[in-house]
């Protein structure tokens, strides 16, 4: 399996001065702690587009984007590119806790809360052919980081 980690660039449609805003200064770190999730079970790529062109879309199994405010139709450009490639689009991101009706058409599966949490799930359920529209957290807990992971076990998924 192969899985693709992206951060979209700007769409270009904020003030300049959003670019010192936290999540626009600093990596996603939840992205890359799933990219180390998704590692045990296949080749596993990240992308920053802030820090690199993707001129050339490849195919990958799963495309799992970063979607916040300031980048969704950049995200939506990009999904658009992977999904005529055949690839399963994932969105994940702070944007996805206030709303997803905008970005639904867009992807095939929604992120709701932490990532982190709702990733073995998924890809359980991607392994099997059954992947919902929607993953969502609950309990508002990042069970994974405590070792207390309540979704399938990602150790089943490798076996």
């Amino acid at each position: 399996m192969k899985v693709l980690f992206v951060v979209p660039k700007d769409d270009g449609e904020h003030s300049p001065l959003s670019q010192f805003a936290q999540c626009r200064v600093l990596p996603p770190i939840g992205l890359a702690r799933m990219a180390g999730l998704a590692g045990r079970l296949g080749a596993v790529q990240v992308l920053d587009e802030r820090l690199h062109d993707i001129k050339y879309p490849q195919k990958s199994d799963i495309v799992i984007l970063f979607i916040n405010h300031y980048n969704q139709y950049r995200a939506y450009q990009l999904a658009a590119q992977y999904r005529a490639l055949g690839c399963v689009i994932v969105f994940t991101g702070p944007m996805l806790t206030h709303t997803t009706e905008q970005a639904k058409p867009h992807a095939d599966s929604l992120f709701i809360g932490s990532g982190e949490t709702n990733l073995p799930e998924f890809l359980w359920d991607y392994r099997f052919g059954r992947v919902k529209s929607q993953y969502h957290n609950e309990t508002g807990v990042d069970n994974v980081s405590h070792g207390k992971t309540q979704r399938p076990a990602l150790a089943l998924l490798a076996g």
